[in-house]
């Protein structure tokens, strides 16, 4: 039966800490970082853990990090008070356009085109 850590399915027969990585939030370093902290080898896979490794795992994840639907929250907040606060980047934000400064006249496509579908989407 797979692993679920997160609302995330950790496949059996992938490495641990490739699976680790897959949680929204947790990269394959920390993941890494996490299987050396607990002692779960490199190599080791997901079907292959003890129930008390798993539970190790699972405290630090909710101990340290800010994963899965708390970090889209979190993400979502911080979006969402630079646009009540009408900052430069919460404009950006709000008209789908690039944030960090890029220019738009050559590059800046993709954000272009959904921003365009948002416009002419009125019913």
């Amino acid at each position: 039966m797979p692993l679920v850590i997160a609302k995330t399915v950790l496949p059996d027969a992938s490495k641990f800490y490739l699976a680790v990585g897959r949680i929204f939030g947790i990269g394959r370093a920390q993941g890494l970082a996490i299987a050396e902290e607990v002692g779960i080898s490199k190599e080791a896979r997901v079907a292959d853990l003890k129930a008390h490794h798993v539970q190790q795992v699972v405290a630090l994840i909710n101990e340290r990090y800010k994963v899965g639907d708390e970090l889209k929250r979190s993400i979502r907040d911080d979006i969402v008070r630079l646009i009540e606060a009408k900052t430069y980047r919460g404009r950006r934000h709000s008209l789908g356009l690039p944030v960090r400064g890029q220019k738009t006249s050559s590059n800046a496509q993709t954000a272009r085109k959904f921003k365009r579908h948002q416009l002419y989407d009125v019913k």
